[in-house]
């Protein structure tokens, strides 16, 4: 949590940039100022004088700039106020008109209008579409052959409550599939656009922000703080305020030209940009949220823990006793232990808190003919719902468009954004690991604060040197440790400071009218400065161990130069006829350096830098590391769009890619694409359809798509020096192979689509179907013989497939002067395939033998996130059902030395632990009858992929009051419940769920005399009770009431005694209810990087309900 001191000097930095902003927009503003001149006229149409309404005028001065603007009513007439200058001109357009130009003369303040039609009617119709922008060139929508779907922010803007739009994009665009990894401050979301495409390759999307590509991707070389690029959000750094549409692009058609870091489909954001009006627009928008605290799983009181910890220990034959062991003994005799072991204590309560955020935006925009602006400046501030997790964002844009002549354009773009971001520090030891996990598994008799013997409190944490469940190791890294939740989550700290600025700059230059030449560069610089400290206060451990005040500093710097040269041809072919042609040269350079200094136990915990000295000798930890890397890509790219007949559309692209990542034989890749468009609807034989059928297109694409590897300098032999010296001389030895036939991994898709709207747009249906196959998967360090002199290798081996379906509706059923009810529905189905793999790949993950452990495994022909493990039967209620039957369900006997039957007791993985099972113990089945529960008796359990994801959204409004609202689902995927696994296990000394209540105390006649629900019985350090087993693998499918928004828009009239042009107000609540069979907390888990970690709930912080006020105004 910052500090007042801090957050105000946060909002007066702020401050001091929108009054920069602001003065930097002055002079548009001074220039468009009106005087108390008043011109009229009536604009009629000249072949029948009929008066024309909704014509827009346009008062220029002599400059090209627009002072002052009309539209005309239904008779036709207009009138503006305005200064009138000699060299002033009136402009008067409208689509399907000849737009007509007036000069202006001294003393006139009447001027009629009349307007012929134009004759290239069908030209002006097209232009006027809608545009949709590749990033290359603009294509109208109607005319796009490849896989896209578009989101404007207006319609999602009002229910984000999170920092980032990524959040409030799920479910909204079928195909992309977007899941959170933890409901705390700047915590990523997984993102897949079609599935995963890669195993050890990044199944993140590519982002380009304006057409330029906004970088993301983090290097695998000498990444120090092992971070995943799902562990932050990767749109964070992105303000929503500022971003007025979003578009998926999906098939390789239509990614092919973005090159290598497209694979996985492309999210392409436009921001908002100026417009010609005649006086600045002043916009501020406010938004106040509150996220109720979570709800976390109801565990054990003292007492209840302790009455089954007593019980596991005598199940496991140890005798309990109260001497040795006084936590549990609750014994006034012994009152240090009495008062601090005595307790009822809610752990997660403790760690978690009512959430807070807030978000004001502030944007200044106008120009005229010459020049557009927009500035804009945000603050954003979100207290999670954890003890000390936080987010501070302060982001400013200037989007500048220039006309500097009729030829020649002019375009800027820069952004700036400072996040700083706390987390807590177990979250630094890995990304999947939260203090809440320790807040469920902490001992509840356990305090928070220290008492001395006659009860009064220390002042300190109550984190003792040992204690039954363990302690903080000072030699480990583990984040799986045992602390002290509260006292980890207010002392240790983790927090990501990130600045980073882009310039985009763009030169446009239009010799002829079908010839365009663009030169666009830019330059992104980032910094992130990692720190994590540990004090003495937050372990407890003594003062002169090594991980008492234990320092990390990570200093990463990235600067990234992007230049295009663009030729765009335009030739007017005639009105049947309609061709665009596109040549461009990209080039990227990418600089990473990265800097580690690792400190431990310094002299106070408030030396928190690295480079103070330690005060123990020998310490281990002190170390400093520091990296540089280079990554240099080149794209030759031509794209040409030809259609006949407004009916028959043709596109097709190639790109030759060079990376500086493959040796010389493997740097280039070409990859091309070809796609077509039948736009049915516009066929002779379609004309009975005319008057209710707006479109109906078939598409068809056919593109391959190229993946470079995550390691900067795989194709070289790296060397190490040797620890040790001779004579003094350090010898050297080489460290990986040099892989010069290291390959592109390459992804070749089909797509087939239908396009289909009717009633005046008020039904529009999409829906896709793919096929994408990748070859030449990369895998990393891969096992080889020792005998090689290496002990691992990168190789491309191994097919994959990705096949599905994407359906997406947009309806207006019903619709009046006053009412209007909308829905929108969309659902995907993704399917994965393993075809291939690496004989070095390890084929399994998890040990059969150890409990908790579930076996993952690739296996040719099936998907990603199989799950394998053994069917839970239950409990063995007495002695008898213990004993082993076959098939038929007859006991089965073995003979003593006498020959007497005596009969065989169930065994796990006999001969090698040979464990008998007893009454009160887990039941698994016995797949093969053969009185061993081993191996042999794993089966498939599931997959952690959805097979369906989508969303729909009921809306109606009625005047000026709107009310929308928001479902996801997910269905079909399966979930490790570890959090379940480890509250419900009751084999060692950690809190437990309250289900453990109902565990086997007592031996039972039959079912019917068991209670329902019956769990195993508590066993302290032995048996074989939660094994990886069906019993913790549920059902994730949900559906979520995502959101609701009430918004009420002043009309016009009623702001006329104000200084405001528009104003809005809406209240959002957020995630209100889940329907779902699944137990845990929330069956949103993230997809991971890991194939073998797919699908495991590691009890994060789940998203809870919050209630979101926003105002929005403009002046």
């Amino acid at each position: 949590m910052k500090s007042y001191k801090q957050t105000c000097r946060l909002m007066t930095a702020a401050v001091k940039l929108i009054v920069l902003v602001s003065l930097c927009a002055a002079p548009f503003a001074l220039s468009a100022q009106v005087t108390a001149t008043m011109i009229r006229g009536v604009v009629k149409a000249a072949s029948d004088k009929t008066p024309l309404p909704g014509i827009h005028v346009l008062y220029m001065n002599k400059d090209g700039r627009v002072v002052g603007n009309a539209v005309t009513d239904i008779d036709g007439n207009y009138s503006l106020r305005t200064e009138t200058r000699a060299g002033d001109k009136i402009v008067f357009s409208f689509v399907g008109m000849k737009k007509k130009t007036i000069p202006m003369r001294d003393g006139i303040t009447t001027i009629n209008a009349l307007l012929e039609d134009d004759t290239l009617i069908d030209e002006v119709v097209v232009t006027a579409k809608r545009q949709s922008n590749n990033g290359f060139m603009n294509i109208n929508e109607r005319d796009l052959t490849t896989a896209v779907s578009r989101i404007s922010m207006d319609e999602i803007a009002d229910g984000l409550a999170g920092a980032s739009v990524d959040d409030v994009l799920q479910g909204q665009i079928a195909g992309l599939d977007i899941t959170a990894s933890s409901g705390n401050p700047g915590s990523g979301m997984s993102m897949r656009i079609r599935g995963t495409t890669s195993i050890n390759g990044s199944s993140q999307p590519m982002i380009v922000v304006d057409g330029f590509p906004y970088e993301t991707e983090i290097s695998a070389d000498f990444d120090f703080a092992t971070a995943d690029e799902e562990e932050y959000s990767q749109l964070l750094n992105i303000s929503p305020a500022d971003i007025k549409e979003i578009a998926v692009l999906k098939d390789a058609a239509a990614t092919a030209l973005y090159g290598s870091k497209a694979a996985n489909g492309v999210l392409l954001i436009t921001t908002k940009r100026g417009s010609v009006v005649t006086k600045p627009r002043v916009a501020y928008s406010f938004k106040a949220n509150i996220t109720e605290r979570p709800e976390g799983v109801p565990t054990l009181s003292g007492s209840e823990y302790t009455t089954m910890i007593q019980e596991g220990l005598m199940n496991a034959g140890r005798y309990y006793d109260p001497t040795s062991q006084p936590e549990f003994a609750y014994d006034v005799n012994q009152p240090y232990y009495f008062y601090n072991y005595g307790q009822n204590t809610d752990w997660f309560r403790a760690v978690t808190r009512a959430g807070f955020s807030h978000e004001h935006n502030v944007s200044i925009s106008g120009g005229g003919e010459k020049a557009q602006y927009r500035a804009s400046v945000g603050y954003y501030n979100w207290s999670g719902t954890t003890i000390g997790t936080s987010l501070d964002r302060i982001t400013a844009r200037l989007n500048v468009d220039y006309n500097i002549s009729r030829q020649l354009k002019f375009q800027a773009s820069m952004a700036y954004v400072r996040t700083d971001n706390d987390k807590n520090y177990i979250s630094y030891l890995s990304s999947s690991a939260d203090v809440s996990g320790m807040a469920f598994n902490r001992m509840p008799n356990m305090s928070i604060y220290e008492y001395n013997e006659i009860g009064q409190l220390t002042g300190g944490y109550f984190s003792p040197l040992t204690s039954p469940q363990g302690y903080w190791n000072s030699n480990s890294n583990s984040s799986s440790q045992i602390y002290n939740p509260v006292a980890m989550a207010e002392n240790g700290s983790y927090s990501i400071l990130s600045n980073r600025i882009t310039s985009n700059l763009s030169l446009i230059w239009t010799p002829i009218s079908w010839l365009r030449y663009q030169l666009d560069v830019s330059f992104d610089v980032m910094n992130d400065k990692k720190k994590a400290f540990l004090p003495q206060t937050a372990t407890g451990r003594l003062w002169n161990e090594i991980a008492v005040n234990k320092s990390d500093d990570v200093d990463s710097e990235a600067f990234t130069m992007y230049t295009m040269n663009k030729v765009l041809f335009m030739p007017n072919l005639g009105k049947n006829h309609n061709f665009q042609g596109m040549l461009a040269l990209t080039t990227n350079d990418k600089r990473s350096y990265s800097y580690k200094a690792t400190s431990g136990n310094s002299a106070s915990p408030f030396l928190q830098d690295p480079s103070i000295p330690s005060r123990v000798a020998g310490n281990s930890y002190l170390g400093i590391n520091s990296g540089n890397s280079q990554n240099r890509t080149v794209g030759l790219l031509a794209n040409v769009q030809y259609s006949l007949l407004d009916r028959y559309i043709l596109g097709a692209s190639a790109r030759y890619d060079g990376s500086s990542r493959f040796g010389k034989d493997e740097r280039w890749g070409m990859f091309p694409s070809i796609s077509f468009r039948w736009r049915v609807s516009g066929e002779p034989f379609m004309k009975w359809s005319e008057k209710w059928l707006d479109e109906l297109s078939l598409r068809t694409s056919y593109g391959v798509n190229g993946n470079q590897p995550k390691y900067d300098y795989g194709y070289v032999s790296l060397y190490n020096l040797y620890d040790y010296s001779y004579l003094g001389e350090s010898g050297s030895y080489p460290s990986s192979l040099e892989l010069n036939e290291l390959r592109w991994e390459r992804s070749t898709q089909w797509n087939f689509g239908v396009n289909f709207a009717a009633f005046s747009n008020r039904l529009n249906i999409d829906f896709e179907v793919y096929n994408k196959h990748t070859t030449d998967l990369f895998f990393y360090n891969l096992t080889i013989p020792s005998s090689t002199g290496f002990s691992n290798v990168n190789m491309n081996v191994g097919t994959m497939d990705n096949k599905g379906f994407e359906l997406s509706v947009k309806t207006v059923p019903f619709r009046t002067k006053d009412w209007r009810v909308m829905f929108n529905f969309n659902i995907a189905r993704n399917n994965n395939y393993i075809r291939e793999i690496s004989d070095y790949y390890p084929m399994e993950s998890g040990v059969s033998t150890s409990n908790g452990s579930y076996i993952r495994r690739f296996e040719i022909n099936q998907s990603l996130g199989s799950i394998y493990g053994y069917r839970y039967k239950g409990v063995y209620l007495n002695s008898d059902q213990t004993i082993a039957r076959d098939k038929n369900g007859n006991k089965i006997y073995s003979y003593d030395s006498y020959g007497n039957p005596v009969p065989v007791r169930m065994r796990f993985s006999y001969p090698s632990i040979g464990y008998e099972f007893q009454a009160g113990d887990a039941m698994y089945e016995d797949i093969n009858n053969d009185g061993n529960i081993d191996y042999k008796d794993i089966v498939y359990l599931g997959n952690a992929s959805p097979i369906l994801t989508g969303g729909f959204g009921p809306g109606v409004s009625w005047k000026q009051i709107s009310l929308q609202t928001f479902f996801n689902f997910r269905y079909g995927n399966k979930i490790i419940n570890s959090t379940k696994m480890n509250l419900e296990n009751m084999r060692g000394y950690n809190n437990q769920s309250k289900a453990v209540l109902k565990r086997w105390r007592h031996s039972y006649e039959d079912e019917a005399s068991a209670p329902s629900g019956l769990l195993p019985r508590a066993l302290i350090g032995v048996g074989y009770n939660y094994l990886g087993s069906d019993r913790f693998v549920e059902d994730g499918s949900f559906l979520r009431f995502k959101s609701l928004t009430l918004k009420y828009t002043f009309k016009k009239e009623q702001l006329k005694k104000t200084f405001l042009s528009d104003c809005s107000v809406y209240l959002t609540l957020n995630n209100l209810y889940i329907w779902t069979n699944y137990t845990g907390q929330d069956p949103e888990v993230s997809v991971g990087s890991d194939p073998f970690k797919m699908g495991y709930d590691n009890g994060l912080v789940p998203k809870s309900f919050n209630a979101m006020l926003g105002l929005n105004v403009s002046f």
